[in-house]
């Protein structure tokens, strides 16, 4: 990738064809983004590794369930026998503790954040657990936003995980294009819903995600009204991408609107827990 690109302004339109040229290139040469497997010098995340895998749960439309999935997921990452950490990144539109029924606080050690361990075997670090007042806006810069997530990845003893999944704000704004150039993100679980109101804020996430070398590894379908993903054929995603539907699911709802979301089964995002189970596996 070119190394005069430090930040998406150093993006003018007319380098866009170029960029997308590059992109196809690498990740047919076996380029996905996974930087600890690479031998290349086009540049190493920011931050440091501390997890084998690391996987943004991601999305340009909200209200799509990205939370709800990345809950899901984690959980039956555990049953498989992985040890699994949830950053939440959505701070303005945290729900993960209320749908793990998580009691507020956060412990330290050793100036680390410990992240809480709940019943259901998920460590989960959030905004809303060291929050005074959840009823309060959150009014910060994008910039004050960032570097809170930031320091909720760097000052989190996260050490030794399997897996951690960095739920993310919708949108493919400031604060996603700083995760995916500082974090050492092995691939973007894309999570959409059918209908045209998805389409073009979704297709932009699927779009800077690969430009910043973070190809799609997963494409759910949530709240889907067919057993099959009718809405992936919209999308530009690599053959190699997973892809699953959810269906629409009262029940699903209920249980994360009760804080017992780790109650879920969701047996269709078998595919995607299979594949991160592998993806760890090939790192011991």
């Amino acid at each position: 990738m070119r190394k005069d690109i430090k930040s998406i302004d150093d993006i003018t339109p007319d380098m866009y064809d170029e960029l997308n040229a590059e992109i196809e290139k690498d990740f047919d040469e076996g380029c996905h983004g996974n930087c600890s497997s690479c031998s290349s010098d086009c540049g190493e995340p920011e931050f440091p590794k501390y997890a084998k895998r690391l996987y943004a749960v991601a999305g340009g439309k909200g209200g799509t369930g990205k939370s709800t999935v990345t809950a899901v997921l984690a959980v039956a990452l555990v049953k498989r026998g992985l040890t699994v950490g949830v950053l939440d990144a959505d701070i303005p539109g945290s729900t993960l503790p209320h749908l793990f029924g998580a009691e507020p606080g956060v412990e330290k050690k050793n100036d680390k954040m410990l992240p809480k361990p709940l019943p259901s075997g998920v460590k989960l670090l959030s905004f809303n657990l060291i929050s005074e007042d959840l009823k309060e806006p959150v009014l910060w810069t994008t910039p004050d936003t960032s570097n809170v997530v930031s320091y909720f990845y760097t000052g989190g003893a996260w050490d030794g995980l399997d897996v951690i999944l960095v739920d993310m704000p919708s949108g493919a704004g400031d604060v996603p294009l700083n995760l995916f150039t500082s974090f050492p993100v092995d691939g973007t679980i894309i999570v959409t819903e059918p209908g045209e109101l998805a389409v073009i804020p979704t297709q932009r996430y699927i779009a800077l995600a690969s430009m910043l070398m973070s190809t799609p590894v997963a494409y759910v379908e949530n709240k889907a009204l067919a057993e099959s993903c009718v809405s992936d054929g919209l999308y530009t995603l690599s053959p190699r991408c997973v892809k699953v539907a959810i269906p629409l699911s009262a029940e699903l709802s209920a249980l994360g609107s009760e804080g017992k979301i780790a109650d879920a089964l969701v047996p269709e995002l078998d595919p995607v827990v299979d594949l991160i189970v592998n993806a760890v596996a090939s790192k011991k």
